[in-house]
């Protein structure tokens, strides 16, 4: 079995061809061609949790299982995140279910968060024309967010980015000069940073409402990583979501599979990570990266 690390996710997978995969695996479970279980939590301590992910891509010939944990800091500061991914053979024959490979670390996580939810992102919208992002929040998936984004607009000429401190500004502002032609970096949640925006990206870990979807241009596309509690929205905006109950596809993944219309107007995206997500990034990861480490 292979030991696959953050450093070979970050050297080998290309963002765009994961984007391309996520959206196939999607539209796979759309038309029930793929299957996942739903997201299991556990308590961990006071606050933290496990969760499990499950899912099975045939086409790939892949199926995963993820564990993965979360505990919370003090107030402004990160909390703790782990995740290790199990890839096992789906194939028929004398190697069915055998496992494959281990993924290890965040970086994993973080990639396919950031190409779901650019594969989200262009199941409802046209990737030319989009000129102005902004990110509230900017944390490891946001930043990787920014990254994917980049890769997949190709209008995309500013980015601006709301953070809650001072801190978190200087730190940031330096990094993220490269990313586009012009990113820039704000202090707290002034409603004007995202007013008229043409997509607003939320990862903040808030349990409260961050932003308003009538706020954004009038075509704009609210995309929350935290769950729609984060965004204050009208009763009839069109909610388009990666997960729903057990036995039941999701509405992106009918979407894809051309099943659902694409909304009009306004819309939030509802993404909360996909296991058949991580089915594609495991073959994408398998098939660019030569070796890995050989565990016992």
């Amino acid at each position: 079995m292979r030991e696959l690390t953050e450093d070979d996710v970050r050297t080998h997978v290309v963002a765009a061809t994961l984007v391309d995969e996520i959206t196939r695996c999607l539209a796979d479970l759309g038309r029930g061609e793929a299957h996942q279980a739903v997201k299991q939590v556990l308590p961990l301590g006071d606050a933290g949790f496990f969760l499990t992910l499950a899912g099975v891509v045939p086409r790939l010939g892949l199926g995963i299982a993820k564990w993965a944990s979360y505990v919370p800091a003090a107030p402004g500061r990160p909390g703790v995140s782990t995740s290790t991914v199990l890839v096992s053979d789906a194939r028929d024959g004398a190697t069915a279910g055998a496992p494959l490979a281990v993924l290890t670390g965040m970086a994993p996580t973080h990639l396919r968060t950031a190409a779901a939810a650019a594969s989200a992102l262009l199941a409802v919208r046209q990737a030319s024309g989009i000129e102005r992002v902004v990110l509230v929040g900017c944390g490891p998936t946001n930043r990787a967010v920014l990254d994917v984004l980049a890769a997949v607009l190709p209008d995309l000429r500013t980015v601006d980015v709301l953070v809650r401190s001072a801190a978190s500004r200087g730190a940031l502002a330096p990094e993220l000069d490269e990313s586009v032609p012009h990113v820039r970096v704000a202090v707290g949640t002034d409603p004007s940073v995202v007013a008229g925006a043409q997509l607003v990206v939320t990862a903040t870990g808030s349990r409260d409402p961050v932003a308003d979807v009538d706020d954004l241009a009038p075509d704009g596309v609210a995309l929350s990583l935290d769950g729609r509690r984060t965004w204050r929205t009208p009763p009839r905006t069109p909610v388009v979501a990666d997960h729903a109950e057990q036995g039941t596809a999701p509405d992106l993944a009918l979407l894809l599979a051309g099943r659902l219309p694409v909304p009009a107007g306004r819309v939030l995206l509802d993404v909360a990570g996909s296991a058949v997500a991580d089915v594609a990034l495991a073959s994408v990861l398998l098939t660019a990266c030569p070796s890995g480490e050989v565990t016992s």
